[in-house]
């Protein structure tokens, strides 16, 4: 074999050890793979046992490398790969492996939808809303190996069984199974929502809503934003603010009105997995997204089908455990009371009273991140 340019080796560490012993090698013309095998492991207690069918030829320069770094640049671009045993190192053409992985998701694709439709006579405007939110996380999955696998690899999904088998060399097998890993982490993070639906019969028939700045003033903050609340607007109508003292919350809700409970639920759902709470007036569909933060990020869509239509979708960012407030669902009811209305009035002095009452809806939504 010819003379190679060796131009540095460091001897302080033990000649047998892979990850201890560095030196620097420079070729300006190509050298024989095999010629090269020989030179790093030339000065020390390893063997090399190379495969009779590898080929190729290295030209470049190694820099204060040790005999592992080495092996893990040069070999991989030949399509060539190493192993070590006893002191033996053998190289051989890269194999492919098949490996198996367990997938733990629920082999069914979700689809959570609601739609609403009015239509009037002549002169009158049709109005349909509609919302669809899909899931198939396998789906997603396979969109994923595919970007991992080599050219010529191969893999296979059994849904029913949660296997996924995957051929392809070995550092692509890890590259997918450390996706994998970070896909089940997140998939399977659990969020539960606490869930209540309010109505605000408000003692002040005029007014066109909850007085929001009156909330917030109370919670703490005069200008909008409560100690553990997000900003609150100063204006009447829909708002986002972000509550820590619930039983606080209500008890200033009731100084502006009546309360009532008209549902109240609780849920659980995986990561981006929708969620519904239902009955026969209003439908709330939400999907929520742990960020690794722990924070939940909400996807919203409240849908009250009487005794209006009305509809809002939105996004909100909340911690887990704070309670996000979605409000601005007004109307006005009627209200019949019997009241003594004097000796002409009524059966025996007493008549129907019929008064307008404005009434909003509030949704109460805490989600907590299992």
């Amino acid at each position: 074999m010819p003379t190679l340019p060796l131009t540095q080796l460091d001897e302080r560490g033990a000649s047998a050890d892979l990850d201890s012993r560095a030196f620097t090698l420079t070729f300006a013309q190509p050298v024989p793979i095999r010629d090269l095998l020989l030179l790093i492991v030339r000065g020390t207690n390893l063997s090399l046992v190379p495969d009779p069918t590898i080929s190729g030829s290295f030209i470049g320069e190694l820099k204060n490398v040790t005999i592992r770094q080495a092996l893990d640049s040069i070999l991989p671009p030949l399509g060539l790969q190493y192993s070590v045993s006893n002191g033996f190192v053998r190289v051989m053409p890269r194999q492919r492996e098949t490996r198996l992985f367990d997938i733990n998701y629920v082999a069914a694709a979700r689809t959570a939808s609601s739609t609403v439709a009015t239509s009037g006579g002549e002169g009158q405007t049709a109005v349909t809303v509609s919302t669809r939110s899909n899931a198939d996380v396998f789906a997603d999955l396979m969109n994923g190996v595919q970007t991992l696998v080599s050219q010529g690899g191969t893999f296979n999904l059994d849904r029913q069984a949660g296997l996924l088998q995957v051929t392809d060399f070995g550092d692509r097998l890890d590259r997918i199974a450390t996706y994998l890993d970070a896909v089940e982490g997140r998939v399977q993070r659990q969020v539960e929502f606490e869930t209540q639906i309010v109505a605000v019969e408000l003692t002040d028939a005029a007014s066109p809503g909850i007085d929001w700045r009156m909330i917030a003033t109370g919670l703490g903050n005069p200008s909008g934003a409560a100690p553990g609340a997000a900003s609150a607007p100063p204006r009447r109508g829909l708002t986002g603010l972000r509550v820590t003292d619930l039983p606080a919350f209500l008890t200033l809700l009731g100084e502006q009105g009546k309360v009532d409970t008209i549902q109240n639920a609780r849920l659980t759902t995986l990561n981006n997995e929708p969620a519904i709470v239902r009955n026969d007036a209003f439908t709330l569909s939400v999907t929520p997204q742990v960020a690794s933060d722990g924070r939940i990020m909400l996807s919203l869509t409240p849908l009250l089908k009487a005794p209006a239509l009305a509809e809002a979708d939105t996004l909100a960012r909340v911690a887990s455990g704070e309670t996000l407030v979605i409000s601005g669902f007004t109307h006005t009811r009627e209200v019949r009371e019997r009241k003594n209305v004097g000796r002409t009035g009524g059966w025996f002095g007493r008549g129907t009273v019929v008064t307008q009452k404005r009434v909003e809806l509030v949704i109460l939504l805490t989600p907590k991140v299992l």
